[in-house]
Protein backbone atom coordinates (compact mmCIF):
# COMPACT_ATOMS: atom_id res chain seq x y z
CA UNK A 1 0.00 0.00 0.00
CA UNK A 2 1.36 3.49 -0.65
CA UNK A 3 0.50 5.72 1.84
CA UNK A 4 0.76 9.80 1.79
CA UNK A 5 0.04 11.74 4.70
CA UNK A 6 -1.40 15.39 4.04
CA UNK A 7 -2.79 17.99 6.37
CA UNK A 8 -5.83 16.22 8.02
CA UNK A 9 -6.18 13.15 5.72
CA UNK A 10 -4.40 10.51 4.45
CA UNK A 11 -4.13 9.16 0.67
CA UNK A 12 -4.21 5.60 0.47
CA UNK A 13 -3.10 3.65 -2.95
CA UNK A 14 -2.83 0.03 -3.66
CA UNK A 15 -0.02 -1.09 -5.47
CA UNK A 16 -1.95 -2.62 -8.48
CA UNK A 17 -3.51 0.85 -8.54
CA UNK A 18 -0.32 2.85 -8.74
CA UNK A 19 0.89 0.92 -11.57
CA UNK A 20 -2.40 1.60 -13.89
CA UNK A 21 -1.32 5.18 -13.52
CA UNK A 22 2.39 4.07 -15.08
CA UNK A 23 0.13 2.54 -17.75
CA UNK A 24 -1.97 5.29 -18.46
CA UNK A 25 1.45 7.24 -19.44
CA UNK A 26 3.26 4.33 -20.87
CA UNK A 27 0.45 4.67 -23.58
CA UNK A 28 0.97 8.38 -23.80
CA UNK A 29 4.75 8.22 -24.08
CA UNK A 30 6.40 9.37 -27.21
CA UNK A 31 5.19 12.17 -29.76
CA UNK A 32 7.34 14.92 -28.71
CA UNK A 33 11.14 15.68 -28.87
CA UNK A 34 12.24 13.12 -30.74
CA UNK A 35 10.80 10.07 -28.42
CA UNK A 36 9.77 7.52 -29.81
CA UNK A 37 6.65 5.58 -28.84
CA UNK A 38 6.90 1.79 -26.66
CA UNK A 39 7.87 -0.87 -29.14
CA UNK A 40 8.84 1.62 -32.51
CA UNK A 41 12.23 1.97 -31.77
CA UNK A 42 14.59 0.87 -34.93
CA UNK A 43 14.05 -2.36 -36.22
CA UNK A 44 10.57 -3.20 -34.79
CA UNK A 45 8.85 -6.11 -36.89
CA UNK A 46 5.76 -5.48 -35.45
CA UNK A 47 5.56 -1.94 -33.49
CA UNK A 48 2.04 -1.87 -32.72
CA UNK A 49 1.94 -5.34 -31.00
CA UNK A 50 4.92 -4.75 -29.53
CA UNK A 51 3.79 -1.45 -27.53
CA UNK A 52 0.34 -3.29 -26.07
CA UNK A 53 3.13 -5.84 -24.81
CA UNK A 54 4.82 -2.58 -23.14
CA UNK A 55 1.94 -0.88 -22.34
CA UNK A 56 0.22 -3.94 -20.60
CA UNK A 57 3.60 -5.08 -18.98
CA UNK A 58 4.11 -1.18 -17.25
CA UNK A 59 0.16 -0.98 -16.51
CA UNK A 60 0.27 -5.05 -15.19
CA UNK A 61 3.59 -5.09 -13.02
CA UNK A 62 2.25 -5.07 -9.77
CA UNK A 63 -0.95 -7.18 -10.37
CA UNK A 64 0.91 -9.82 -8.06
CA UNK A 65 -0.17 -7.79 -5.31
CA UNK A 66 -4.13 -7.93 -5.69
CA UNK A 67 -4.37 -10.08 -3.08
CA UNK A 68 -2.49 -8.85 -0.47
CA UNK A 69 -4.04 -5.61 -1.13
CA UNK A 70 -7.62 -6.99 -0.71
CA UNK A 71 -7.07 -8.25 2.92
CA UNK A 72 -4.17 -4.78 4.15
CA UNK A 73 -2.34 -5.45 7.68
CA UNK A 74 -3.21 -2.66 10.26
CA UNK A 75 -0.67 -0.25 11.27
CA UNK A 76 0.81 0.29 14.47
CA UNK A 77 0.77 4.22 14.22
CA UNK A 78 -2.59 5.12 12.85
CA UNK A 79 -4.88 1.65 12.58
CA UNK A 80 -4.93 1.78 8.72
CA UNK A 81 -3.52 -0.37 6.36
CA UNK A 82 0.33 -0.38 6.51
CA UNK A 83 2.33 1.84 4.42
CA UNK A 84 5.75 1.07 3.06
CA UNK A 85 8.79 1.75 5.59
CA UNK A 86 5.52 1.12 9.00
CA UNK A 87 5.71 -0.93 11.05
CA UNK A 88 2.96 -3.42 10.73
CA UNK A 89 1.02 -5.42 13.76
CA UNK A 90 1.47 -7.59 15.90
CA UNK A 91 5.21 -7.50 14.51
CA UNK A 92 7.70 -4.83 14.32
CA UNK A 93 8.37 -6.29 10.90
CA UNK A 94 8.88 -3.53 8.10
CA UNK A 95 6.34 -3.33 5.12
CA UNK A 96 9.40 -3.71 2.89
CA UNK A 97 9.64 -7.46 4.10
CA UNK A 98 6.96 -7.71 1.41
CA UNK A 99 9.65 -7.39 -0.85
CA UNK A 100 11.81 -9.82 1.01
CA UNK A 101 11.21 -13.91 1.13
CA UNK A 102 7.45 -13.69 1.51
CA UNK A 103 6.83 -11.17 -1.00
CA UNK A 104 8.75 -12.97 -3.68
CA UNK A 105 5.55 -15.23 -3.69
CA UNK A 106 3.61 -11.63 -5.21
CA UNK A 107 6.33 -11.19 -8.06
CA UNK A 108 5.63 -14.94 -9.16
CA UNK A 109 1.99 -14.12 -9.05
CA UNK A 110 2.39 -11.39 -11.47
CA UNK A 111 4.33 -13.09 -13.62
CA UNK A 112 2.88 -16.15 -14.00
CA UNK A 113 -0.65 -14.48 -15.11
CA UNK A 114 0.76 -12.57 -17.78
CA UNK A 115 2.91 -15.59 -19.06
CA UNK A 116 0.07 -17.77 -20.59
CA UNK A 117 -1.01 -14.70 -22.60
CA UNK A 118 1.15 -12.16 -22.83
CA UNK A 119 5.23 -13.84 -22.21
CA UNK A 120 6.80 -10.60 -23.50
CA UNK A 121 4.65 -8.53 -20.83
CA UNK A 122 5.97 -11.08 -18.57
CA UNK A 123 9.60 -11.35 -19.27
CA UNK A 124 9.77 -7.23 -18.69
CA UNK A 125 7.67 -7.94 -15.24
CA UNK A 126 10.25 -10.75 -14.31
CA UNK A 127 13.04 -8.58 -15.23
CA UNK A 128 11.71 -4.97 -13.55
CA UNK A 129 11.75 -7.72 -10.08
CA UNK A 130 15.13 -9.23 -10.75
CA UNK A 131 16.89 -5.48 -10.96
CA UNK A 132 14.65 -4.46 -8.14
CA UNK A 133 16.78 -6.96 -5.67
CA UNK A 134 20.19 -7.80 -8.19
CA UNK A 135 21.81 -4.30 -7.63
CA UNK A 136 22.02 -4.76 -4.00
CA UNK A 137 25.04 -7.16 -4.89
CA UNK A 138 27.89 -5.85 -6.47
CA UNK A 139 28.59 -8.92 -8.43
CA UNK A 140 25.28 -8.42 -10.42
CA UNK A 141 25.04 -4.80 -10.71
CA UNK A 142 26.82 -4.46 -13.60
CA UNK A 143 26.31 -0.71 -15.11
CA UNK A 144 23.96 1.65 -13.56
CA UNK A 145 21.63 1.59 -16.72
CA UNK A 146 19.16 -0.96 -14.67
CA UNK A 147 19.06 1.01 -11.31
CA UNK A 148 15.84 1.61 -10.60
CA UNK A 149 15.35 5.54 -10.09
CA UNK A 150 13.77 4.95 -6.95
CA UNK A 151 14.89 1.56 -5.44
CA UNK A 152 18.21 1.62 -7.10
CA UNK A 153 20.49 3.79 -4.38
CA UNK A 154 22.34 0.97 -2.33
CA UNK A 155 21.09 1.63 0.83
CA UNK A 156 17.68 1.54 -0.74
CA UNK A 157 18.12 -1.91 -2.53
CA UNK A 158 20.18 -3.16 0.39
CA UNK A 159 17.15 -2.96 2.33
CA UNK A 160 14.81 -5.20 0.28
CA UNK A 161 16.87 -7.87 1.17
CA UNK A 162 16.21 -9.67 4.06
CA UNK A 163 17.71 -12.93 3.72
CA UNK A 164 20.58 -12.87 1.21
CA UNK A 165 20.65 -16.36 0.29
CA UNK A 166 16.83 -16.42 -0.47
CA UNK A 167 17.24 -13.47 -2.37
CA UNK A 168 19.88 -14.88 -4.52
CA UNK A 169 18.20 -17.93 -4.98
CA UNK A 170 14.66 -16.15 -6.57
CA UNK A 171 16.97 -13.59 -9.07
CA UNK A 172 18.66 -17.38 -10.28
CA UNK A 173 15.15 -18.71 -10.28
CA UNK A 174 14.08 -15.51 -12.30
CA UNK A 175 16.89 -15.93 -14.78
CA UNK A 176 15.55 -18.91 -15.49
CA UNK A 177 12.19 -18.00 -15.64
CA UNK A 178 13.58 -15.35 -18.86
CA UNK A 179 15.28 -17.50 -20.52
CA UNK A 180 12.07 -20.08 -20.91
CA UNK A 181 9.95 -17.04 -21.81
CA UNK A 182 12.71 -15.89 -24.08
CA UNK A 183 12.68 -19.04 -25.58
CA UNK A 184 9.20 -18.54 -26.49
CA UNK A 185 9.19 -15.69 -27.82
CA UNK A 186 12.15 -16.56 -30.61
CA UNK A 187 9.61 -18.70 -31.89
CA UNK A 188 7.69 -16.17 -32.49
CA UNK A 189 7.89 -14.28 -36.01
CA UNK A 190 6.46 -10.90 -34.55
CA UNK A 191 7.91 -10.69 -31.07
CA UNK A 192 11.67 -12.59 -32.05
CA UNK A 193 13.36 -9.44 -32.57
CA UNK A 194 12.10 -7.68 -29.15
CA UNK A 195 13.95 -9.54 -27.64
CA UNK A 196 17.67 -8.44 -28.41
CA UNK A 197 18.89 -6.05 -26.10
CA UNK A 198 18.41 -2.68 -27.91
CA UNK A 199 15.07 -3.24 -27.51
CA UNK A 200 14.30 -5.46 -24.01
CA UNK A 201 16.89 -3.13 -22.24
CA UNK A 202 15.05 -0.01 -23.74
CA UNK A 203 11.51 -1.13 -22.67
CA UNK A 204 12.37 -2.15 -19.28
CA UNK A 205 13.82 0.96 -18.70
CA UNK A 206 10.31 2.90 -19.70
CA UNK A 207 8.96 0.27 -16.80
CA UNK A 208 11.48 1.85 -14.36
CA UNK A 209 10.81 5.24 -15.33
CA UNK A 210 6.99 5.31 -15.57
CA UNK A 211 7.25 3.25 -12.27
CA UNK A 212 8.80 5.78 -10.83
CA UNK A 213 6.75 9.09 -12.27
CA UNK A 214 4.10 7.07 -10.66
CA UNK A 215 5.55 6.60 -7.57
CA UNK A 216 6.70 10.43 -7.13
CA UNK A 217 2.79 11.15 -7.69
CA UNK A 218 1.43 8.91 -5.61
CA UNK A 219 3.52 9.81 -2.61
CA UNK A 220 3.39 13.30 -2.88
CA UNK A 221 7.14 13.56 -3.67
CA UNK A 222 7.72 17.25 -3.73
CA UNK A 223 11.58 16.90 -4.72
CA UNK A 224 13.57 17.48 -8.27
CA UNK A 225 14.62 13.99 -9.63
CA UNK A 226 17.46 14.02 -12.64
CA UNK A 227 16.06 10.91 -14.44
CA UNK A 228 19.06 9.19 -16.19
CA UNK A 229 19.84 6.63 -19.15
CA UNK A 230 16.29 7.70 -20.40
CA UNK A 231 15.27 6.16 -23.85
CA UNK A 232 14.36 8.13 -26.95
CA UNK A 233 14.70 7.03 -30.42
CA UNK A 234 16.17 4.00 -29.29
CA UNK A 235 19.00 2.23 -26.29
CA UNK A 236 21.03 3.85 -28.31
CA UNK A 237 19.40 7.20 -28.08
CA UNK A 238 19.23 7.78 -24.49
CA UNK A 239 18.69 11.08 -22.52
CA UNK A 240 18.59 12.34 -18.93
CA UNK A 241 14.86 13.89 -18.28
CA UNK A 242 14.66 16.49 -14.94
CA UNK A 243 11.48 16.20 -12.87
CA UNK A 244 10.67 19.60 -11.68
CA UNK A 245 6.92 20.00 -9.12
CA UNK A 246 5.78 23.37 -9.86
CA UNK A 247 2.84 23.33 -7.59
CA UNK A 248 0.48 20.80 -6.09
CA UNK A 249 -0.92 19.36 -8.96
CA UNK A 250 1.56 20.17 -12.10
CA UNK A 251 5.14 18.56 -12.96
CA UNK A 252 7.45 20.03 -15.34
CA UNK A 253 9.51 17.69 -17.32
CA UNK A 254 12.33 18.79 -19.91
CA UNK A 255 12.80 17.33 -22.90
CA UNK A 256 8.98 16.43 -22.72
CA UNK A 257 8.44 12.79 -23.75
CA UNK A 258 4.60 12.34 -23.66
CA UNK A 259 2.41 12.79 -26.92
CA UNK A 260 0.17 15.52 -25.47
CA UNK A 261 1.27 18.93 -24.31
CA UNK A 262 -0.33 19.29 -20.41
CA UNK A 263 -1.27 15.34 -20.20
CA UNK A 264 -3.60 15.32 -17.85
CA UNK A 265 -2.85 12.49 -15.16
CA UNK A 266 -5.71 10.63 -13.10
CA UNK A 267 -4.74 9.46 -10.11
CA UNK A 268 -7.51 7.26 -8.04
CA UNK A 269 -6.90 7.57 -4.11
CA UNK A 270 -9.00 6.94 -1.42
CA UNK A 271 -8.98 9.54 1.83
CA UNK A 272 -8.94 8.77 5.13
CA UNK A 273 -9.91 11.80 6.62
CA UNK A 274 -8.25 12.55 10.66
CA UNK A 275 -11.15 11.43 12.26
CA UNK A 276 -10.76 9.65 15.72
CA UNK A 277 -14.99 8.51 16.07
CA UNK A 278 -14.09 6.79 12.78
CA UNK A 279 -11.55 4.69 15.19
CA UNK A 280 -14.50 2.60 16.31
CA UNK A 281 -14.84 0.77 13.48
CA UNK A 282 -12.31 -2.30 12.40
CA UNK A 283 -9.87 -1.84 9.47
CA UNK A 284 -11.64 -2.87 6.16
CA UNK A 285 -14.99 -0.99 7.06
CA UNK A 286 -12.91 1.99 7.83
CA UNK A 287 -11.18 1.49 4.37
CA UNK A 288 -14.17 0.78 2.28
CA UNK A 289 -16.24 3.15 4.13
CA UNK A 290 -13.48 6.08 2.52
CA UNK A 291 -14.16 7.69 -0.30
CA UNK A 292 -12.19 7.34 -4.06
CA UNK A 293 -11.26 10.73 -5.38
CA UNK A 294 -9.81 10.97 -8.70
CA UNK A 295 -6.75 13.78 -7.86
CA UNK A 296 -5.72 15.21 -11.28
CA UNK A 297 -2.18 15.99 -12.33
CA UNK A 298 -1.29 17.95 -15.10
CA UNK A 299 2.28 17.12 -17.49
CA UNK A 300 3.39 20.13 -18.88
CA UNK A 301 7.20 21.46 -20.78
CA UNK A 302 9.45 22.92 -18.87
Amino acid sequence: MLKAHLDHETWLIPQHHHAQVSGYLAAHWGGANGFARPGHFPGATDPRRWRDEVVLAIAEHDNGWWETEAMPRPSEVDGLPVGVGEAAAPTQENEFSAWREGGFDRWRRGIERLAGPHPYAALLTSLHAYWLYAVAFDDLVGDDTRRHFVFGPPDVAESLVGDPAVTRAFLEEQRTRQAELRSRLENDRGMARATRPEHLDAHLRLLQLLDSMSLFLALRDSEAHVLEHVPRAGWSDRVTITWRRLDERRIALAPYPFDTEGLLVPLVVRVMADDSSAEDAALLTRLHGAPLHTVPFRMVSG
